[in-house]
């Protein structure tokens, strides 16, 4: 057996030579398009094989959690002020269609919990204050926490078999009545809801004109996934500042979601952050994303930060790494128009090589 092997292992060499060989046998441009084809499958496994080892975002340091007697929702609550902080690094997001976002470059981030309820507070900049949505191109500012406790999931929203939590703010809810802002709606004017506003028609948890909670709890396997949580626990409340926003989340810590976060066992929690600036255009995956995670462990009774990474807030040598990749429901699910375009492309350029080169050689 040992004596076969270099026998196969040289046929298996010489294998592409032979192919190549034989496409001389054939026309040119039936040549051209086999070599075309070979070349954008190869160059589209390239890009799905290095998406899949990015897939995995690392994580980027642990979240320090202050112990508190009572977890408030006024950004402005003294038990805030006195809680530890870390920021984190925000970038454009690029993982996914549409591109964009990356106005909002950092996050500062505090924990808080007590026997109950677990909040996090955001403070960022951001110079104009985005409400209005009373015409077309008007978008909101908004935050988001995106959450999984237990197995580390991709940084994509998750993926199938890998759901993760998140947690939606959107100054557009909470502001909706402030008239001197120009808040509206765009179809205030008299007309049929089931024409303007089909979403809302139908009854789609997430098309509402008015939610009664500013905090609302989605569910998500990927990009292109979002979906509404069937039990909403999520309270947040936003302010501004002198150069932002403030945003609080709170929700007890323990509830029975089919894909909550839960924060009452001994397996971590991997935190992710999202920033919208209406002002930039930002709106659905245009947006202002951590590419790392941060982790919070329990031992069960109280959130601690990890062991790895500092616990002071201070950026871990790693916040500044970058992750690419897409996911739907699974690995092409949510991005497979992006890998048809790719393929596309290559076989195109692929061939108009080939066919020259195979056109001039006979």
């Amino acid at each position: 057996m040992r004596e076969r092997l270099p026998d196969r292992l040289r046929t298996a060499l010489e294998l592409p030579g032979r192919a190549a060989a034989r496409l001389d046998d054939y026309p040119p441009a039936l040549s051209a398009l086999a070599v075309a084809l070979a070349a954008g499958v190869f160059a589209v496994g390239l890009v799905v094989a290095a998406q899949a080892g990015l897939a995995m975002a690392v994580t980027g340091g642990s979240q320090p959690v202050a112990q508190t007697s009572t977890v408030p929702m006024d950004v402005d609550a003294s038990n805030w002020q006195d809680a530890p902080r870390r920021t984190v690094t925000l970038y454009e997001q690029q993982m996914a269609l549409p591109y964009g976002g990356g106005s909002v470059g950092e996050v500062d981030v505090k924990a808080m919990t007590n026997d109950t309820h677990v909040g996090f507070r955001l403070t960022y900049d951001d110079p104009t204050r985005d409400l209005a949505l009373d015409r077309p191109g008007n978008y909101s500012d908004a935050a988001a926490v995106m959450l999984r406790t237990g197995e580390q999931p991709p940084i994509t929203m998750g993926a199938s078999g890998q759901p993760v939590d998140i947690w939606y703010w959107r100054a557009s809810w909470q502001y909706a009545n402030d008239s001197a802002e120009g808040a509206g709606d765009m179809y205030s004017y008299p007309h049929p809801d089931n024409e303007t506003r089909p979403g809302t028609a139908a009854g789609n948890p997430i098309s509402q004109a008015t939610y009664d909670d500013f905090g609302q709890n989605y569910y998500a396997k990927g990009f292109g996934s979002l979906s509404d949580a069937p039990t909403q626990t999520v309270r947040a409340n936003g302010e501004r500042t002198e150069d932002g926003w403030q945003v609080v989340f709170v929700r007890e810590r323990d509830t029975e979601g089919q894909y909550d976060a839960t924060f009452g066992t001994d397996e971590p929690v991997y935190l992710a952050w999202a920033v919208w600036n209406g002002s930039a255009d930002e709106v659905n995956g245009k947006k202002s994303v951590s590419l790392e995670f941060t982790k919070l462990t329990s031992d069960g009774s109280q959130l601690v930060a990890a062991d790895s990474g500092p616990g002071d807030g201070t950026p871990t040598p790693t916040e500044n790494a970058t992750t690419t990749t897409g996911s739907g429901d699974g690995l092409l699910g949510g991005d497979l128009g992006s890998y048809l375009v790719m393929l596309v492309l290559a076989t195109g350029l692929a061939w108009l090589y080939s066919y020259r080169k195979f056109g001039g050689e006979q």
